[in-house]
């Protein structure tokens, strides 16, 4: 994109304020962000929105290494961990809601969101699989493990079109907008 996707514009805000605002109306006090180049702009542009920050120093290993920069920074009597993406504008609280009920009925599955039969994010991952998703190889990143465990494989069907939103290239940034 050329520049941090997180910080892209969108509607009156931009794609990292909206999705932690939209975790704070889906319940969640103080989400996690993992940080990795240059991360002081971002830190600075969220530091008022009561969000814990990890700094992940493996980010040119790509966003696994993210995932396992969360993983290694959560505090003990964590059940699982719920992953979302900064380019993902528009995600809805009603499917964060959606897949932390999932995981109250179905606390040992991970947990993807679907819209129209199509899977995205977020994706719940409970702490029995943390082990795994801390020696997948890094190239093969999360999928490697739900690809590992299809018996712990749900799918959570959801209306949100931001499930399967993910935003690479100018051109995709244009259609956004």
């Amino acid at each position: 994109m050329g520049r941090p996707k997180a910080l892209l514009p969108y509607g009156a805000s931009t794609f990292s304020r909206l999705l932690i605002q939209t975790f704070h109306r889906a319940g969640f006090s103080r989400p996690t962000v993992v940080v990795g180049h240059d991360p002081g702009p971002l830190v600075a542009h969220l530091c008022d929105l009561g969000v814990r920050f990890v700094c992940n120093r493996r980010w040119p290993l790509g966003q696994m290494s993210s995932l396992q920069a969360a993983i290694r920074s959560c505090p003990p009597g964590t059940d699982g961990i719920l992953v979302a993406l900064a380019d993902q504008p528009g995600l809805r609280p009603s499917t964060i809601r959606r897949v932390i009920a999932a995981h109250r009925k179905n606390p040992r599955d991970i947990l993807i969101a679907s819209v129209r039969g199509r899977s995205g994010h977020p994706v719940f991952f409970p702490k029995g699989f943390f082990r795994d998703l801390l020696a997948a190889p890094i190239q093969h990143g999360a999928r490697w493990v739900i690809q590992k465990n299809p018996a712990a494989r749900r799918v959570v069907a959801t209306s949100d079109p931001a499930v399967v939103r993910d935003i690479d290239t100018p051109a995709e940034f244009r259609k956004l907008k």
